[in-house]
């Protein structure tokens, strides 16, 4: 007779009630303990509840026990790709195809990463094989959409989008890719719309969730206009974003150079700032879009604490540069023109320590914004010319790009 506990802990996982499945399938391996099937599904659990430590460690042992199972390497795959090792991820979804190469939902997987690695043509290229296999698959659908989307081909991306939503019309999966499709492409109406049937079916769904977010962002056009910067930088490669950034800056400096021979040099920090502004702003777009929704009625109950800080240290920080600027051209007084670059310069890595997890991390890049700011606000004591405590600032958020990619983990 087959064991009540796994059957029902079956079926509370058809159903998405993960943690109860969980303490089915546990009851059940107490009388059965050796039952693979049960355990393979335990990981499963494991991983739709985020608990993948213990997840790896019982899928790892799985592994040893039977190394031919495709859907542990399939496991061990998606647990990698949390954990942001990347290359032993790919390694193991191609264990996992090259075991079952008719499986889609592991070609689809495969697209998702090769997606998020911005290798767009692979990822096109595994979702087409998925679909080959079963064109009706909803993952690969869901990648291929994306994917087109990236590689500009909105008229197949649109046609894609359409299958998917027929062949999963109640998906909160499908509804939140789409609706990520159409934010991209900029329709932020039509986003809000698939994010809210996203969560109507799914409402713990995070991926619907931080798009619903940015839907209700995009309704303010200067955030319009960052994120639409923010996705054309995002889809990038890494090199031809550092193409794009060299080439902006030789630009930058053959003007900051022109305005230096005027007689208004100090207009040459008005070139200067928003540039640096601009070339980081994928670091803005996170603490200013916080800050958009703190004057959202309904924006701002959407908030985590850690958006709430970040959002109220970019307003405050903004408004001070704004204050100090107009101070200086009401009263010519160089300090307040210092304390307001330093203000602009300590926005991003102040505003930005509030959204890193990472306790250290968050030390790190709060000591850097403020030492910034400390530099503006006493430099010009210690020194009878601003331009050393402003290059100071300067350099310190130039310095700040560089380190914070690694200060994020």
């Amino acid at each position: 007779m087959e064991n009540v506990f796994f059957e029902r802990g079956s079926q509370l996982f058809q159903i998405g009630k993960f943690d109860k499945a969980l303490q089915s399938l546990q009851e059940g391996l107490q009388s059965d303990p050796d039952n693979y099937w049960a355990k393979s599904l335990l990981v499963r659990c494991y991983l739709e509840l985020d608990d993948f430590d213990k997840g790896e460690k019982l899928n790892e042992l799985l592994i040893s026990q039977y190394p031919n199972e495709d859907e542990l390497f399939y496991n061990k795959a998606v647990i990698k790709w949390h954990q942001e090792n990347k290359e032993q991820a790919l390694q193991a979804i191609n264990e996992a195809i090259s075991l079952d190469p008719y499986n889609p939902d592991y070609f689809g997987y495969k697209g998702l990463m090769l997606l998020e690695s911005k290798d767009y043509s692979k990822s096109l290229d595994c979702a087409n094989e998925g679909l080959a296999l079963h064109p009706n698959n909803v993952l690969c659908l869901n990648v291929r959409a994306q994917t087109l989307v990236k590689l500009n081909r909105k008229e197949e991306a649109q046609e894609t989008v359409e299958n998917t939503l027929h062949q999963d019309p109640e998906g909160s999966f499908s509804h939140a890719s789409v609706g990520w499709v159409h934010l991209e492409q900029g329709d932020h109406k039509k986003a809000m719309h698939h994010f809210k049937e996203s969560l109507k079916n799914d409402p713990n769904s995070r991926y619907a969730k931080d798009g619903m977010l940015e839907s209700i962002k995009a309704k303010n056009f200067v955030y319009r206009l960052f994120l639409k910067y923010a996705f054309w930088v995002s889809n990038m490669k890494e090199g031809n974003q550092w193409a794009f950034i060299i080439g902006l800056y030789i630009a930058y400096r053959v003007v900051v150079f022109l305005l230096s021979k005027t007689e208004y040099p100090y207009v040459a920090y008005f070139v200067i700032v928003p540039y640096l502004l601009f070339a980081l702003g994928g670091w803005i777009i996170g603490p200013l879009s916080n800050a958009i929704l703190l004057l959202n009625p309904n924006g701002k109950y959407l908030l985590e604490t850690k958006d709430r800080v970040s959002g109220i240290l970019f307003a405050i920080l903004s408004g001070l540069s704004v204050i100090s600027f107009l101070i200086f051209f009401i009263s010519k007084d160089e300090y307040w023109f210092l304390f307001g670059i330093s203000s602009v310069c300590s926005v991003i890595p102040i505003s930005m320590s509030a959204l890193i997890e990472k306790k250290s991390s968050r030390y790190i890049s709060y000591l850097i914004g403020f030492a910034i700011l400390f530099s503006g606000t006493v430099g010009s004591l210690f020194t009878d010319s601003i331009t050393v405590p402003m290059m100071i600032s300067i350099f310190g958020l130039v310095g700040y790009s560089w380190i914070g990619n690694f200060l994020k983990k």
